[in-house]
């Protein structure tokens, strides 16, 4: 499930303020990340993405401050988001119930 259009714009205004970012000259990166983060949810057996969710929205935070701009707590920020998606999957609410 790749976002585009103005469902991504909206995510990546939203993800700006998540990271402290003005400048739009980071848009097009935070996008793929953002998409890049929907992807791995998905491998992972995330089967409900809403990005309107509230665990979703939170995973693709963790998932950008591991991965953009947050290098002292990356590992943190990472290990939260492998928790995180790893529940989702294993959730009947919303994975397959299998790792």
């Amino acid at each position: 499930m790749a976002l585009t259009g103005e469902d991504l714009t909206a995510l990546v205004t939203e993800a700006k303020k998540w990271l402290r970012i003005s400048a739009s000259s980071e848009d097009d990166e935070i996008g793929q990340t953002i998409n890049a983060c929907l992807a791995d949810l998905s491998n992972a057996g995330v089967i409900k993405i809403d990005t309107s969710d509230a665990l979703i929205r939170q995973a693709i935070k963790l998932y950008l401050k591991s991965q953009y701009g947050y290098d002292a707590d990356a590992e943190k920020f990472s290990k939260s988001y492998e928790f995180l998606k790893s529940s989702l999957s294993l959730s009947g609410d919303y994975g397959n119930g299998q790792s």
